[in-house]
């Protein structure tokens, strides 16, 4: 463990992993946000921080970068601008169910309150508003004004999941019994079922059977090369106090995944992991920031 500014920074050791990356790639994944800006900020850091070790790096989010914490809007344009703030040469930002609940109230009041129960509220008091004392029009003026000009367009336009050599990237996971490629199709607006990419729960958090059983290869359905990375549902419910805690995060033997949401907005914790290729041999090495208690 480490320590700065009132901020601790832990890390587990590196570990292999069964597939292969991208060739010349290094990716940074940062999990759920939840408003928690200072946190990402020191995330981003820390990774700009990390000596290049490809010719690319890439900086994924896995979604929900608002919604719980106090900063969802300087969360935002830290994300946005995460490409600068890692050095990273490529941003891709996935959409969360939170994200995908402002999308939705954006374009029809009768979306608001779903949003508003599920954690909106805190981006609304952020801005001083209120759904009792202001009306819908305000409400939507106020947050798009005051949201990052391309933010909601990339959660409506942007990519949903993303593919890099055997590593899956998606908000929540997938149904280990459903057609893949349509499961992932799913339309990102209106979101209301439990199985969805950015909603899922079971059966995928206990699936160890892998995600290669329909592949051609023999030899890959029985190496089970593929890694689903998510978040969604917090992989550590209890303040992370030391590092080895964050090996929940790690469930590659078993699940063939890797949940890098730790609480954000619950907690002042936030995960990433970074995955690269040393030696012909792809690892990933996972981090925390943490705020504790005593230095808010």
């Amino acid at each position: 463990m480490t320590s700065s500014a009132n901020l601790y920074f832990y890390n587990l050791p590196w570990r292999a992993l069964p597939g292969a990356l991208p060739e010349d790639e290094e990716i940074f994944v940062i999990g759920d946000v939840h408003g928690e800006a200072d946190l990402l900020n020191a995330a981003l850091s820390s990774i700009a921080a990390v000596t290049r070790s490809t010719n690319k790096r890439r900086l994924v989010f896995l979604g929900d970068l608002i919604d719980r914490g106090t900063s969802s809007i300087p969360a935002v344009n830290l994300a946005m601008a995460g490409r600068k703030h890692a050095l990273a040469d490529d941003l891709c930002i996935l959409p969360g169910n939170h994200d995908l609940m402002l999308l939705d109230a954006m374009k029809d009041e009768g979306s608001l309150e779903h949003w508003l129960t599920n954690g909106g509220k805190s981006v609304l008091a952020e801005l001083g508003l209120s759904h009792q004392k202001d009306a819908w029009p305000a409400i939507k003026d106020s947050v798009r004004t005051a949201l990052h000009p391309d933010y909601l367009d990339q959660i409506a336009n942007g990519p949903t999941y993303l593919h890099l050599g055997d590593l899956l990237f998606v908000h929540a996971g997938i149904d280990p019994h459903a057609d893949r490629p349509t499961f992932l199709a799913q339309s990102r607006h209106h979101v209301r079922s439990d199985m969805h990419w950015a909603t899922i729960r079971y059966p995928f958090l206990n699936w160890a059977e892998g995600w290669d059983d329909a592949d051609q290869d023999p030899e890959r359905c029985r190496q089970k090369p593929t890694v689903v990375v998510h978040g969604h549902t917090p992989s550590l419910r209890e303040p992370l106090t030391d590092a080895g805690k964050l090996e929940i995060c790690d469930g590659i033997d078993e699940y063939r995944a890797v949940d890098l949401d730790i609480g954000a907005g619950h907690r002042r914790q936030l995960a990433w992991a970074h995955f690269t290729t040393e030696n012909g041999c792809s690892q990933m090495q996972i981090h925390a920031v943490v705020k504790p208690e005593s230095a808010r």
